[in-house]
């Protein structure tokens, strides 16, 4: 994926050109990737940069005028023009580089984008590292004595050979639990994640660095109770305009990823109507509700339509070694819906309107009243805790299930430990009320470790933009009382409002049509019975359409059988000392035995893992 990388080794231990070029080699995935590097020689440091060809199109890395300072960098700036002034400076990473040269360090306090940057000055014998707000280019760091690298990929650091490979107890406990990583870890011990928001300098001549964050959620106002629904749905409505409309400037050609729920659906009614055709993709069983609502989303908006069907589960086996390859095992390979179109995606379009916003608008299912009106800290982290392990992704092992999961040497190393790292990294949001506590939490535990890694495969071939991680947008909205938003209240409002062709269409959640009126849902409440009933009793032509766009349990159970069979049964598998084989095959017979409902979630993790081992550790 699109990102920077380096290495600085003052003791000179190992050559950083060679290690660069190792580096590049890494994440070099298609031939349409674009990488940059320098190195300075008498320092033995490099830095560089990896793309795909869309974005930052200038040769890197760019340097003042004095050639003192040099910067790589990864994404886009939105307010590029108020920070050019007169307009002379053409490119983010000159804009990037006249302001730290301006401002210092804190330069990047004044950024509004999404982008990952290096800086080597040697002015200071200092290289700085930056990202945005929201971490949207994920970085890796490690440091092993006195070098330090870091690049968008653990594979690309692993090309060290000094860099600690030990697996972390709390990462497989976490993942095996919550089908991700918690926080910043990695599976390994000498390899970490960047924090958003991060100001990171190593410090040249000391060999040590140090990393502190510019912003966080908890520093966004809370807005006053009095505010109306009224003047949230008329606000919300410009802000998230205001975010699309920054997101489609530029001639690069737009698409949006469009299933029959409000995300995309959102998106598509906010772009301003020009000469550019917009296209919209959908993948899916045929005759799916997200299939059937997305065809009629894309026609009401004049978009241009591409349907990609699910068939049967043969296209995982194809695509789970590109997969594993692009989310380095952070990601079980029960999301990798719609990787399988990318190659056709960017023959249409460059850009992504990405529907990512799980954390804007609020979720029943993921922010539940009772969790935000919790009495205490004790409830409150006991609920977020079986929320992440039963309703954030699919249901986890449980407790009873780990006690004999593991092998009986391995059990005590990770005992509980689920739990007590989960409380760890509740650690630094306690002073904030509950519902920005779970926001804040979420948008590092849930969105960056989970979430975001759909755009990661995805930025193999395409770029991405995120509207609903516009800041003003996301400050409005984790500002507001919690009430104003629930059950994407909020969201509803502003689809009925701003684009009524669209809340037409029917959410493919419920199959009704999108209204915060208590009138028209009703009527269409009745409606959706009265067809229910006379296609049962009457005449069959309202056919009830399946919801699931993708039936991963069923294939477990039959195209995938074998496949998913051979790894978890394997030798290599076995031999590690971490699962017990009695275990796994009891997990796969309750699967196959189909009487209980997502069971999928407690194999997929250990098959998804042990291919990670396979990649990186083998």
């Amino acid at each position: 994926m699109s990102g920077v990388f380096g290495a600085a080794d003052p003791r000179r231990q190992i050559d950083v050109l060679t290690l660069i070029d190792k580096m590049t080699a890494a994440m070099s995935h298609r031939d349409w990737f674009v990488a940059d590097s320098f190195v300075d020689h008498a320092c033995n440091l490099a830095i560089g940069r990896i793309g795909i060809g869309i974005f930052n199109k200038a040769c890197q890395p760019v340097w003042n005028s004095n050639r003192t300072v040099a910067l790589v960098m990864a994404g886009e700036f939105y307010n590029r023009d108020a920070l050019s002034g007169n307009g002379d400076i053409e490119s983010d990473e000159q804009v990037a580089l006249a302001l730290y040269e301006k401002l210092g360090d804190d330069f990047v306090t004044q950024l509004d984008g999404a982008f990952i940057l290096a800086i080597w000055d040697t002015t200071r014998n200092c290289l700085l590292i930056a990202n945005d707000r929201f971490g949207l280019y994920p970085t890796f760091i490690a440091q092993m004595g006195n070098r330090f690298l870091f690049a968008p990929e653990v594979k690309a650091i692993m090309v060290d050979p000094e860099v600690d490979r030990s697996l972390r107890d709390d990462a497989i406990a976490e993942y095996v639990r919550f089908q991700r990583l918690l926080g910043f870890k990695t599976f390994f011990t000498g390899v970490t994640m960047l924090p958003p928001a991060s100001i990171l300098t190593y410090d040249y001549d000391a060999s040590t660095y140090r990393l502190r964050r510019y912003w966080d959620m908890s520093s966004v106002p809370l807005l006053p109770e009095s505010i109306t629904f009224e003047e949230a749905v008329e606000e919300g409505g410009r802000l998230f305009r205001a975010a699309v409309t920054k997101m489609t400037k530029g001639s690069g050609r737009i698409g949006v990823f469009l299933s029959g729920g409000l995300d995309g659906r959102s998106i598509l009614g906010m772009i301003s109507p020009n000469d550019r055709t917009i296209h919209t993709f959908t993948f899916g069983q045929p005759g799916c509700r997200d299939e059937y609502y997305a065809r009629q989303i894309a026609r009401a908006a004049g978009a241009q339509h591409h349907y990609y069907p699910y068939e049967n589960g043969h296209w995982i086996i194809e695509f789970a070694d590109l997969h594993l390859k692009l989310t380095e095992g952070f990601h079980p390979w029960i999301h990798m819906h719609g990787i399988n179109m990318l190659s056709d995606v960017r023959q249409h379009v460059d850009v992504n309107l990405s529907g990512l916003g799980d954390l804007l608008w609020t979720q029943s299912n993921f922010t539940p009243i009772h969790l935000v009106k919790a009495p205490d800290d004790l409830a409150f982290n006991s609920l977020l805790f079986e929320l992440y392990g039963q309703k954030y992704s699919w249901p986890g092992i449980t407790y009873a299930e780990e006690s004999f999961l593991y092998q009986e040497s391995f059990y005590p190393r990770v005992k509980g430990l689920a739990f007590d790292s989960f409380i760890k990294e509740l650690e630094p949001f306690a002073g904030l009320p509950y519902p920005q506590r779970v926001a804040d939490f979420n948008l590092i535990n849930h969105f960056s470790r989970h979430l975001l890694y759909a755009a990661i495969f995805g930025r193999s071939h395409i770029e991405y933009r995120f509207p609903y991680f516009d800041l003003e947008l996301m400050s409005f909205c984790y500002g507001l009382p919690f009430e104003l938003g629930y059950d994407r209240r909020l969201q509803k409002a502003i689809i009925a409002r701003e684009m009524p062709a669209l809340a037409r269409v029917p959410d493919a959640s419920n199959e009704l049509s999108i209204t915060n009126r208590y009138q028209k849902r009703t009527i269409a409440h009745i409606k959706k019975k009265l067809k229910s009933g006379f296609h049962q009793y009457v005449a069959p032509i309202f056919p009830s359409r399946p919801t699931l766009y993708a039936d991963y349990e069923e294939w477990l159970r039959t195209d995938l059988r074998s496949w998913a069979e051979a790894i978890l049964f394997d030798e290599r598998t076995l031999g590690r000392g971490i699962f017990r084989p009695e275990a796994l095959r009891s997990l796969v017979d309750r699967h196959l035995a189909g009487q209980e409902e997502w069971t999928i979630g407690k194999i997929v993790p250990i098959i998804t893992f042990e291919m990670m081992l396979r990649e990186f550790c083998d």
